[in-house]
């Protein structure tokens, strides 16, 4: 048995459930993709500047990545006979230092299996700045792999005019197998 209604309770239960399906959609759809929106809009500027700045490390690390090669391919280039006290006994000659060298030490340090330096500390006593400049720029540009790695710089306690230091020198040296490697590569 079917129960009567009039039109006018029809229309405001056909009206009733347009609205309720009106309310559910947005409550189901419309609500959660804006909500989604909102979202999406902050985090993509997020993730974007997270992307260039991955972007940017990638850069780094290529760019220092083929600076290592380099490295390594110019190392193995120098000559396997290569010797830092006698190239800078050579060096400290040309500058007429050698009265003004108090001590040369070398040192061998270990680094990696295949990876090792070589440093020279040299004490140097009553010196000009020119002569210490000049000594410094002519062993940093040489064709060698050397590199200066500590400078102390102190006026001589006697005459304010001279100069008193002391130069760490460093040289990197790969073992014969990494050389032998590079060599069959």
């Amino acid at each position: 048995m079917m129960m009567q209604i009039t039109q006018r309770e029809r229309l405001l239960s056909i009206g009733l459930a347009v609205a309720i399906g009106a309310w559910a959609l947005y409550a189901l759809a419309v609500r959660p993709a804006c909500d989604r929106i909102r979202t999406l809009q902050r985090i993509i500027p997020e993730k974007q500047t997270q992307l260039q700045d991955l972007q940017a490390k990638s850069a780094q690390y290529t760019a220092l990545r083929n600076d290592f090669v380099q490295r390594r391919a110019n190392l193995a280039s120098q000559d396997p006979n290569f010797q830092l006290p006698p190239f800078l006994e050579t060096k400290i000659e040309r500058h007429k230092l050698a009265r003004h060298v108090v001590t040369m030490e070398p040192d061998h340090r270990q680094i990696q299996p295949d990876y090792s330096e070589v440093v020279v500390t040299i004490e140097l006593h009553d010196v000009s700045l020119k002569q210490l400049v000049d000594f410094l720029s002519d062993v940093e540009t040489s064709t060698s792999i050397v590199r200066i790695g500590s400078l102390h710089i102190r006026k001589n306690p006697h005459n304010e005019a001279l100069l008193d230091s002391t130069v760490g020198v460093y040289s990197p040296l790969l073992s014969r197998s990494a050389l032998a490697s590079r060599a069959a590569q």
